[in-house]
């Protein structure tokens, strides 16, 4: 997981030649270089936190551009960035790649830079770029074309926004607060800016539009064969995601989840602890931490214990702990008390920008301190002592609502408008949910992984899964009771986290809709 924000000077106005490198702990006011603009040094904070590990200025005179770049380090060898690659191209990549060519022991920057090293004199960085799996956001700047190419991975799982001034300064940046003029990219848009002609275009989409099935099974013939098929791609779409973090990483810090205490993010644990126990790590037991956040709600009067999810958590907890006996599996209990809330409010509504709905701050600002993660663990006795979360990769269930129709609006709907219904659901998360999300939960210096959003996995499940299977989450729920033994969990009916975790309308003012902007 890295920070990228790019700087392109159409001016010409001089700069100064240089790499400034910034040891772990550096605290970033703003300035880096008297030569730089006031947006840039304005962001770079929110792009030093997503990388805690180590941060770079490297500022080019000759191409006009400045690149500022942060690190948080995961796979070995470890690898600073920006990346110069034979001064022909120059990198920043920000994410995780699956690729089998990826061997242990090697990062995916290097494969990147392998990749663009090997391309031939003319050849078309953007067949590099559809070579990559994973979820990612990228810049590339190649010398000899004078362009830049940037954008997010075909689901658009890693947050990036750019902006061209009217004196065609480029800035890009993978989160900026609220700063008008950038606009969020669109998941598997390749952008390239030609500095001769000033000119922005959108030259490649990597993928075509997923198209969900209308094919129906109502007999119910195919439901154990296809039961059976999903739990194997979820599994190896988990299984990647935990085997190619480095192993010191698992043996020493903990992954953590993200959990409500519901099927999606319980099917992750479970498929975490299977994968975890059948691993020899030297570290001995291994540990995952179940990361429950719950808000004191003046509105409803419930305190944190009390909230839904955090009843719930707690439930499917002692269900997990009893199945992986091996896993040393910590419920840390995120407990928000209005204050507080009151505290972060600004700062998140500032650095989930663009999003400026009351139902985009209740659900940012509920990943937000859950991915922070200062909270409590309750022991055996029942008391509680404070406990800060350790992991710094984060698992998340999200995409399977959008995937097995979660949500309530899908319940009644026939197949013909599930079908058109999901079919959007999918093709515009990039744009609901996942730069909003990667901004805020980022921020704390962590990188979440979304299974169910692999591609394999949404190609299946578009594909291959009869619509019906989709009405509650038919499909996944018996996967959770038949494959990982989740029957009570796999019981419980969708509850949104905002509703849950009771972040959602905090006062009395009953005429808020989620649809209302901030004010």
């Amino acid at each position: 997981m890295c920070g990228i924000l790019l700087h392109y000077r159409a001016d010409k106005q001089p700069v100064e030649d240089g790499l400034i490198e910034f040891p772990e702990g550096t605290e970033f006011a703003g300035t880096t270089s008297a030569n730089e603009s006031y947006i840039f040094n304005r962001i770079i904070p929110y792009i030093a936190a997503r990388g805690p590990n180590y941060s770079s200025l490297r500022v080019s005179k000759v191409h006009q551009t400045s690149w500022f770049s942060s690190v948080l380090s995961l796979r070995q060898p470890f690898t600073k960035q920006s990346i110069s690659v034979d001064d022909r191209y120059y990198l920043q990549f920000n994410g995780e790649l699956y690729n089998k060519e990826i061997s242990d022991g090697d990062n995916d920057s290097q494969y990147i830079a392998s990749l663009l090293q090997n391309l031939t004199e003319d050849g078309d960085i953007i067949d590099v770029i559809r070579m990559l799996e994973g979820e990612y956001a990228y810049t590339v700047f190649d010398v000899k074309s004078s362009k830049f190419y940037f954008g997010r991975d075909p689901i658009g799982r890693r947050s990036l926004s750019y902006s061209v001034t009217p004196n065609n300064e480029l800035y890009i940046a993978s989160a900026t607060g609220a700063i008008e003029g950038f606009q969020d990219c669109i998941g598997g848009i390749v952008y390239e800016y030609d500095t001769r002609a000033k000119l922005l275009k959108e030259s490649q989409k990597l993928r075509l539009p997923y198209e969900v099935t209308q094919t129906a099974d109502l007999e119910l013939n195919s439901l154990s064969k296809i039961s059976k098929d999903l739990y194997a791609v979820l599994y190896e779409s988990v299984k990647k995601r935990v085997e190619s973090i480095h192993p010191a990483h698992i043996e020493n810090s903990p992954i953590a989840i993200l959990f409500s205490g519901g099927i999606d993010c319980s099917v992750i644990a479970a498929l975490v602890c299977q994968i975890l126990q059948e691993n020899d790590y030297k570290g001995g037991k291994p540990t995952i931490e179940l990361l429950n956040v719950s808000f004191e709600n003046p509105r409803t009067g419930l305190s944190p214990s009390d909230t839904p999810d955090r009843k719930l958590s707690i439930n499917s907890t002692k269900i997990l702990r009893n199945l992986y006996p091996e896993i040393d599996i910590r419920l840390v209990e995120v407990d928000v008390p209005y204050e507080e809330y009151l505290k972060w409010k600004p700062f998140v509504i500032n650095l989930m920008y663009s999003k400026q709905t009351e139902m985009d701050l209740s659900i940012a600002i509920a990943f937000f301190f859950a991915s922070k993660g200062k909270g409590f663990l309750t022991l055996p006795h029942g008391e509680r002592e404070p406990y800060q979360r350790q992991g710094i990769v984060l698992f998340s269930g999200l995409g399977a609502d959008e995937l097995y129709g979660g949500y309530h609006k899908f319940a009644n709907k026939p197949p013909h408008e599930l079908v058109e219904e999901l079919t959007r659901q999918i093709n515009n998360i990039y744009e609901r949910n996942l730069n909003r999300d990667d901004k805020v939960i980022a921020h704390n210096g962590v990188e979440v992984r979304y299974p169910f959003l692999d591609e394999h996995v949404i190609k299946f499940s578009t594909i291959e899964i009869p619509i019906n299977f989709k009405i509650n989450k038919l499909i996944l729920r018996n996967v959770a009771s038949q494959y990982l033994k989740l029957d009570e969990i796999a019981e419980e009916p969708k509850r949104a986290i905002q509703f849950g975790a009771k972040s959602a309308k905090m006062t009395k003012d009953g005429n808020k809709h989620g649809t209302d902007l901030l004010k």
